[in-house]
C-alpha cells in the first residue's frame, strides 16, 4: 500500500503489483524449498477425480485428483493433485517432512528455482520502477529565465 501510495500514476499500481507478486513467488519458492527429509513408497490404494466448474461462463473447468494412500508409519495418507499421480494399486514415491510443517509432495516434484528466478525478476521490476519516479524527483528543476520587462514601446526597458 505504501508502494501506491509513494509512487504516483501507472508506475505505482504496476509496481504495487509487481511487488505483491513477487513477494508471493518468494513464497511459493520457499515453500517447494522447504525440507521434506523424508521419502517412503507408498502404494495408492483410490483415486477419487472431484470435477470443479468453472464460476463464469467460459472460464476452465478443473478436476482435482484425491489420492488414498498407504504409506509406512501411515503418514501421508492422502494427497490431493491436478493429475492422477498413479492408477488405483500403483505406487509413488512421496517426499515429507517427518515433523508434518509442509505438505507431502511426489519426490523430485518440487524444485523452487523457477519461482525463486521469477521472484527476483518481479521485485527487480517493482525496485527498477520506484527508482525511476525517485530519481525524476530529486532531479532539480531548472529555474527560469527571468524576463525583461517591456516598456511601452515594445522595447525591452534597460
Amino acid at each position: 500500500m505504501a508502494y501506491f501510495l509513494l509512487v504516483t500514476g501507472n508506475a505505482g499500481f504496476f509496481g504495487a503489483l509487481s511487488l505483491v507478486a513477487g513477494m508471493l513467488l518468494t513464497a511459493a519458492a520457499a515453500d517447494q524449498a522447504a525440507a521434506r527429509s523424508e521419502v517412503a513408497e507408498c502404494v495408492v490404494v483410490k483415486v477419487f477425480g472431484e470435477h470443479k466448474e468453472a464460476i463464469v461462463d467460459g472460464g476452465l473447468d478443473t478436476t482435482l485428483y484425491h489420492h488414498t494412500l498407504r504409506c509406512p508409519g501411515g503418514y501421508p495418507s492422502t494427497m490431493a493433485r491436478d493429475r492422477r499421480l498413479a492408477p488405483d494399486g500403483g505406487t509413488i514415491r512421496v517426499a515429507y517432512d517427518p515433523r508434518r510443517r509442509v505438505n507431502p509432495a511426489v519426490e523430485g516434484a518440487n524444485s523452487p528455482w523457477l519461482p525463486g528466478f521469477l521472484a527476483v525478476v518481479t521485485l527487480a521490476a517493482a525496485t527498477a520502477g520506484a527508482r525511476r519516479v525517485s530519481l525524476r524527483w530529486s532531479r532539480p528543476e531548472p529555474e527560469p529565465t527571468p524576463r525583461r520587462r517591456r516598456g511601452p514601446s515594445g522595447r525591452s526597458a534597460p
